[in-house]
């Protein structure tokens, strides 16, 4: 799109990843999600240089290194939720916690989503969202992840 940056859908998959490490970010997590999604944008660097393509030759559909490195990374940063508490049982639960809450910011981002975009309207930068004046919508899934994922771990001492 803008100077080849949007690759789809490889772009939105290191979206994912980002969506979920600024959630870390905000919990005061840093290094090991930054370590995640830096790898993520080092694999979309390389897929410009050098795509799998040109490396397995003629591929019958449109894969990056991002797409194989994708579902590691996520499941990375989603079992990285187990470090929020103490205990087997309370790791778990924390996961747990973490994968709902991700479940219900995507039918928050949905349904809000199209709400929010009927009363603010794009810029155009990002082919849906997210934009600069999305922020707020960012910062109430992020919260909202927050109270899903943490306070029954705070509730509990654990």
């Amino acid at each position: 799109m803008f100077l080849g940056v949007f690759e789809f859908p490889h772009f939105f998959l290191v979206g994912v990843l980002a969506y979920l490490v600024a959630y870390y970010a905000a919990c005061g997590r840093y290094l090991f999600p930054a370590a995640v999604y830096g790898a993520g944008l080092g694999l979309l660097a390389l897929n410009r240089v050098l795509p799998p393509g040109a490396v397995f030759g003629p591929l019958p559909v449109d894969v990056s290194w991002v797409t194989f490195y994708f579902p590691f990374a996520f499941a990375a940063l989603v079992l990285y939720a187990a470090t929020f508490a103490k205990g087997f049982w309370a790791r778990l639960f924390s996961v747990f916690l973490m994968a709902l809450a991700i479940a219900l910011g995507h039918f928050f981002m949905t349904y809000a989503g199209h709400l929010w975009r009927a009363l603010v309207p794009a810029l155009g930068l990002a082919p849906v969202f997210p934009e600069p004046q999305d922020t707020p919508l960012y910062i109430l899934l992020y919260e909202m992840w927050k109270i899903v994922h943490q306070r029954p771990l705070r509730r509990q001492n654990l």
